[in-house]
C-alpha cells in the first residue's frame, strides 16, 4: 500500500493539534489536488440531491411517491455500484478510476439538464449514479495514501470539510439559480430561454439550470484530476506504513472474497448496519425537506442557505471537534455524536418558523460534526493495506436497500401529512423520521460489546 513518509519532528510537534497540521502540510500536492476535486464535486452532488426530487416533479409531473421512489433507485443504484467498483478501483488505480467518474459525470449531468422527456432523463441519471459511484469511495482512498499514519484523523477532518464547503456553495448556487426563475409578480417558478453553448436558445427550468451547473464543476474536478501524479512517478514520495505488509496485485473477485472471509469486517458491517438509520436524517434532508420547506414556506423561499448553514457550521465545528476528540476512540465519538444527529428531527417537529429550522440543523450538525468524520476515517483504518477502496465501497452495502426504504418512504409521508395542496400535519411526519432515527445509536449502544470486539484503532 502506498503512504506517504512521514519527516522526523520534534516531541513537542508529535503530541500537538498543530504539529500535526504541519506535518500535514507537508503531505504531497496529489492529496491538496484531491481536495479540490472533492470541493468541485460535492457542489454539483449536493445541488442536484436537494433538487432531483422537485426536478422530477415540476419537470416531468411525477407525484411524491413516483418521484420520492426515483430518487431511491438513484440512491439505491449508486449504493450497489460502488460496491461493486470498490474492488475494480483497488485494482485499476485512483487516478484512472477518477478521471472516469469525473468525465462521465460531466457528461450524463449535461445529459439531464436538456433532456425533453423522463425517457431520455432517466436513463441519464442510471448512468450518472454508475458515474458518482465510481469517484466517492476512491476519493476517501485517496485522502489516505496521500497522507500518512500521524496526519489520518486530520487529513480526514479536511476531507469533510471540503465536502462542506462544497455545501456552501452549492446552497449558494440553489439559491442564486432560482431567483433567476422566479417571476416577480407571482413569485412562482417560470420557465425561462438560456442561451447554451453548442445548443444555442434552450427553454430551461430552475432545476434543469441547477443540474447543468453541475457539468462545470465536474468539469473543474476532472482537471484537477489531471494533475495528479501516477504512483510511479510519486514514489520516491512514499513508504510502507508502518502496519503494511506487501500485497500483491489481484482479481477483484479474489479481493471481495478476502475481505467478506474476515470476521472483523462483519462486526464493522454491524455498524455501518446502524449508522444507515442515522444518515436517513440526511436522505430525508435532501428527498423530503426541500419539498416541506417549500410548500410551506412557498417556491420563493431561499432554502437554499438554510441547508447550506449545516455546512457553514460543519467548517467551524469539525476543526474544533477533532482538535478535542482526537485520541478519544472513533467509537465513542460516533455514539454521542449520533444520539445528538437523531434529535434533530423532533425538532423539526416544532414548527415550520426559519428559527425552529435553524435550531434543527444546528443540533443535526453538531452531531455530525462528532460522528461522520470519525465513520470516514473508521472505514478506512481497519481496512488490510492494499484494500482500502474495497472496504469503503462494502460499507455503502447496507445503504442499498436502505435508501431505497427511506426514499419510498419519503414519498408516503409527504403524500399523507405534507401534500401539495389540502391540510397538513408536517410536525407528525417529522416525529415518525426522529423515531426511526433514533433507533441507530440506541442499537450501537446496545451491540457495543460485538461492534467494538476488534481493538480500535480508529
Amino acid at each position: 500500500m502506498l503512504r506517504v513518509t512521514s519527516p522526523e519532528v520534534s516531541d513537542e510537534e508529535e503530541r500537538t493539534y498543530f504539529g500535526d497540521l504541519k506535518e500535514l502540510l507537508r503531505c504531497p500536492r496529489e492529496l491538496w489536488l484531491t481536495y479540490a476535486a472533492i470541493v468541485f464535486e460535492y457542489v454539483g452532488l449536493y445541488s442536484f440531491m436537494s433538487v432531483l426530487s422537485l426536478w422530477l416533479t415540476s419537470d416531468f409531473g411525477f407525484d411524491d411517491n413516483k418521484a420520492s421512489n426515483w430518487f431511491g433507485v438513484f440512491s439505491a443504484l449508486l449504493s450497489l455500484f460502488a460496491f461493486l467498483v470498490g474492488a475494480i478501483a483497488d485494482v485499476v488505480g485512483t487516478r484512472r478510476t477518477l478521471i472516469f467518474s469525473f468525465g462521465a459525470a460531466m457528461l450524463t449531468r449535461a445529459l439531464m439538464s436538456v433532456s425533453p422527456t423522463a425517457a431520455m432523463a432517466l436513463p441519464a441519471l442510471v448512468a450518472y449514479s454508475f458515474a458518482l459511484a465510481s469517484g466517492s469511495p476512491v476519493l476517501q482512498t485517496a485522502v489516505h495514501k496521500y497522507s500518512n499514519k500521524r496526519t489520518v484523523a486530520i487529513a480526514f477532518s479536511f476531507f469533510y470539510i471540503a465536502l462542506n464547503i462544497g455545501g456552501v456553495l452549492a446552497g449558494q448556487l440553489i439559491d442564486r439559480t432560482k431567483a433567476f426563475f422566479v417571476d416577480a409578480q407571482t413569485h412562482k417558478l417560470v420557465i425561462r430561454v438560456v442561451d447554451l453553448p453548442l445548443l444555442g436558445p434552450t427553454s430551461m427550468s430552475a432545476y434543469r439550470a441547477i443540474i447543468g451547473l453541475g457539468t462545470l464543476t465536474a468539469a473543474m474536478a476532472f482537471a484537477a484530476t489531471m494533475f495528479v501524479r501516477n504512483d510511479e512517478d510519486i514514489k520516491n514520495l512514499a513508504t510502507k506504513s508502518d502496519d503494511a505488509t506487501p500485497t500483491k496485485k489481484k482479481n477483484p473477485l479474489a479481493v471481495l472474497g478476502e475481505v467478506v472471509r474476515d470476521g472483523g469486517f462483519w462486526r464493522f458491517m454491524l455498524l455501518i448496519g446502524f449508522l444507515v438509520l442515522v444518515k436517513a436524517i440526511f436522505v430525508h434532508m435532501h428527498s423530503t425537506w426541500p419539498k416541506y420547506i417549500t410548500r410551506e414556506r412557498g417556491e420563493d423561499f431561499d432554502w437554499g442557505w438554510l441547508w447550506a448553514l449545516n455546512s457553514v457550521l460543519i467548517l467551524v465545528f469539525v476543526p474544533i471537534v477533532t482538535a478535542f476528540t482526537r485520541k478519544v476512540s472513533a467509537y465513542k465519538v460516533i455514539v454521542i455524536g449520533s444520539f445528538i444527529t437523531a434529535a434533530s428531527p423532533f425538532i423539526f417537529a416544532l414548527g415550520t418558523s426559519t428559527p425552529i429550522q435553524i435550531t434543527a440543523i444546528v443540533v443535526l450538525t453538531i452531531g455530525e460534526a462528532l460522528w461522520s468524520p470519525r465513520s470516514y476515517e473508521y472505514n478506512v483504518s481497519i481496512a488490510p493495506p492494499g484494500r482500502e477502496a474495497t472496504y469503503v465501497s462494502l460499507a455503502v452495502l447496507p445503504y442499498f436497500m436502505a435508501k431505497f426504504l427511506v426514499a419510498m418512504t419519503a414519498g408516503k409521508l409527504l403524500t399523507a401529512y405534507c401534500p401539495p395542496t389540502g391540510e397538513r400535519h408536517s410536525g407528525t411526519m417529522w416525529v415518525i423520521i426522529g423515531l426511526m432515527t433514533i433507533l441507530g445509536p440506541v442499537g450501537i449502544l446496545l451491540f457495543r460489546r460485538v461492534i467494538a470486539q476488534r481493538p480500535e484503532t480508529a
